[in-house]
């Protein structure tokens, strides 16, 4: 499973075709006063997104099943998501997870990079 939660930065990761995969992120926010407290994603929703290596293209997309009030949102990517022939073309691209609040008035990502999908 790939999670992240610290600053929101580039993390890369492989996918493998025909395995199940947990993908997501977590959001936590830093106080003037140092203290950091995860942000209640229970009534967000949430998408991981994989795209083209340029990001132009969309290729794949999952709703986070999982939205938690300590901050995580987390797709849960079946074995048969990479099986049909197209993906053999599609061996990386850019991948990201937004989360948008309930009324659509926010919209933050929680974790992006670049995958690489391998057998």
């Amino acid at each position: 499973m790939a999670v992240f939660g610290r600053k929101v930065g580039r993390a890369d990761l492989r996918l493998v075709r025909g395995d199940s995969e947990r993908l997501g992120g977590r959001w936590r926010q830093r106080y003037p006063d140092s203290t950091v407290k995860a942000v209640d994603l229970s009534s967000w929703s949430g998408v991981v997104e994989l795209r083209s290596p340029d990001g132009s293209e969309l290729w794949y997309s999952r709703a986070c099943g999982e939205m938690t009030s300590d901050g995580y949102a987390i797709a849960d990517l079946p074995p048969s998501a990479f099986e049909d022939a197209i993906w053999s073309s599609r061996r990386y691209g850019q991948w990201k997870v937004t989360v948008t609040s309930p009324d659509g008035g926010t919209k933050r990502t929680l974790g992006w990079g670049y995958y690489a999908l391998s057998d």
